[in-house]
């Protein structure tokens, strides 16, 4: 896999977004930045506010040897216990079931007429189940792939769910037990009062 910093390295965008023109590609670089500015600007307040060491590498356009592109963006704490993140992808990013690409064949083509964007919130923690331990990673938040037509809408979409992410890591303490969704007592959980 290659990954590129949008902010930083300036990558060339058509892998995801298809050709654009110069001026076009250059306020979608702008806009990205922003958003990964957006993301990484908060690292700080969380880590006053009780944080475990949140990192993030920005916003990146990341490329496989299959082909599929996209732009991506994670911010977590050191232990990857709490993760924030979202996707920008060209529509057919995920292959068609009956026939996925395999190594040795040419890479995929990605198809730059449509594209999805989605994110999530994410939480890693440790319980017990039958008296043994077990790590659990559960998507507290999921919000939903919606389909854009255009690789402004898609960027504007992007960026818009950066600012709704950034918003969701303050609006709760930015530890394990501030996101940890709750456990009913019947498998393991806290009794209910």
């Amino acid at each position: 896999m290659i990954a590129s910093r949008i902010s930083g390295e300036k990558p060339d965008l058509s892998p995801v977004l298809g050709e654009l023109e110069e001026e076009q590609a250059g306020r979608l670089h702008l806009e990205l930045a922003d958003a990964d500015q957006v993301l990484t600007g908060i690292i700080a307040t969380l880590d006053e506010r009780g944080g475990d060491a949140f990192r993030s590498d920005g916003v990146l356009l990341e490329q496989e040897a299959s082909g599929q592109a996209l732009v991506r963006v994670l911010l977590e704490d050191a232990r990857g216990a709490i993760g924030f993140a979202a996707e920008l992808r060209p529509k057919n990013f995920y292959p068609d079931g009956s026939d996925p690409w395999q190594p040795g064949r040419p890479p995929m083509v990605m198809d730059t007429t449509g594209w999805d964007v989605g994110g999530e919130v994410t939480v890693r923690y440790k319980t017990r189940v039958g008296r043994r331990p077990y790590t659990i990673q559960e998507q507290v938040l999921e919000l939903e792939d919606e389909r854009y037509d255009t690789p402004e809408e898609a960027v504007a979409a992007f960026a818009s769910l950066c600012e709704r992410l950034a918003e969701l890591a303050l609006s709760r303490d930015p530890t394990v037990a501030g996101w940890k969704p709750d456990i009913p007592a019947s498998v393991g959980g806290p009794p209910v009062s």
